[in-house]
């Protein structure tokens, strides 16, 4: 730690800092506390969120890339941990949905209003005639 102190280079002092126990588990509780801050404000009713809407013209005009820019805006750690999680050297089409799917289950789990994507997805099998309601 204090060669990387010495060097003044940020990147051995958190590699410093995360081969060291005691310190990693600190800075894992801390980046926790940080997500469920997001996750709060994302759902919070100033935020007034895409995914926690009842109204049906939002739900007509519903895209991954809105989600995301909520993400972004609103939760800039979680945003950059899904994007971390979903990279591959060659990208998928379907990276925005995937990386909007992950944010809307950890939300729907933390705060039941936050529930547009289930209800697309609800509707979307009635309409397939599927016989259970998500």
């Amino acid at each position: 730690m204090g060669k990387s102190l010495a060097r003044r280079s940020t990147y051995a002092i958190i590699s410093d800092l995360m081969n060291n126990p005691g310190s990693r588990n600190y800075i894992l509780k801390k980046i926790g506390i940080m997500l469920r801050q997001e996750l709060t404000v994302m759902s919070s009713h100033k935020t007034k969120s895409i995914l926690g809407s009842q109204n049906i013209a939002d739900m007509k005009k519903f895209t991954w890339s809105k989600v995301l820019d909520e993400l972004s805006l609103n939760a800039p750690i979680l945003h950059s941990l899904l994007l971390s999680c979903t990279y591959r050297r060659r990208p998928r089409m379907n990276r925005d949905a995937i990386v909007g799917m992950c944010s809307a289950i950890l939300l729907k789990f933390r705060y039941s209003r936050m529930s547009m994507v289930q209800r697309i997805l609800s509707l979307i099998l009635r309409a397939g005639s599927s016989g259970k309601q998500v």
